[in-house]
């Protein structure tokens, strides 16, 4: 491979590398397993026109770089209109069906889904249901994944259902992280670093630098993970 190879290859990925760092921020797109179908493909393919960008032949490299760009625009205007339009996002991505019904399996609503029985006994394990009669609704959504809804008589009791009433939790608050205090989380707590000393003390933690981990849970404890199995 001689240098002037070497560059072109060199320039090429790196444009791709950076075109697809803007592109997918652009799309912000869900997880993987939380795409639809349509979304699904779509990234398939705009991998597929990078992959072909960075083994283009110089004299082509502009002309692929094009249809990549046209189509991440075309996929960028489709996810904006299918936000602005509920029949056009319908239309695109499909709508959720009703699989299970008052435990009564519907075939009717499977067939077009091209969706049969050992499918639907497979997602049904995988969510601890093994008697369909425990299943008020199944419904199946356009990504794929099965929602489930168990009769009254199935669910777990609640604490509600027992009247015990506890507080409403918290969501967790970062206050150490690799041995640095967030300064802005621990203010917005009203807390002080004389209150944080006390409570490394208490846990024969000499410094925020010995630990990993800090956090007030969503109970309003302090959690310490140290750094090491073994504190200096």
């Amino acid at each position: 491979m001689t240098l002037d190879i070497l560059l072109q290859d060199t320039w090429q990925t790196t444009l791709v590398f950076i075109t697809l760092l803007i592109f997918t921020r652009l799309l912000d797109k869900s997880q993987v397993g939380q795409l639809t179908f349509y979304e699904y493909v779509s990234g398939i393919t705009i991998g597929s026109l990078a992959g072909t960008i960075a083994a283009a032949d110089p004299d082509k490299l502009w002309s692929s770089y094009y249809d990549l760009v046209l189509f991440v625009v075309l996929t960028y205007l489709i996810s904006v209109c299918t936000l602005k339009s509920r029949p056009f996002r319908k239309l695109i991505e499909g709508s959720p069906s009703i699989i299970i019904e008052d435990g009564r399996i519907i075939k009717e609503n499977m067939r077009p889904l091209r969706f049969d029985l050992d499918e639907l006994n497979a997602m049904l394990r995988g969510k601890d249901i093994v008697d369909i009669s425990e299943v008020q609704y199944a419904i199946l959504e356009t990504t794929g994944e099965m929602s489930i809804i168990k009769k009254s008589a199935s669910q777990p009791l609640t604490k509600s259902d027992m009247n015990i009433h506890l507080p409403n939790p918290t969501l967790p608050i970062e206050i150490i992280m690799d041995g640095e205090i967030i300064e802005k989380n621990l203010a917005k707590q009203n807390l002080s670093h004389e209150w944080l000393e006390k409570q490394l003390v208490q846990q024969n933690i000499k410094s925020a630098s010995q630990v990993m981990y800090g956090v007030i849970d969503s109970k309003g404890q302090l959690f310490l993970s140290a750094k090491g199995s073994k504190l200096d």
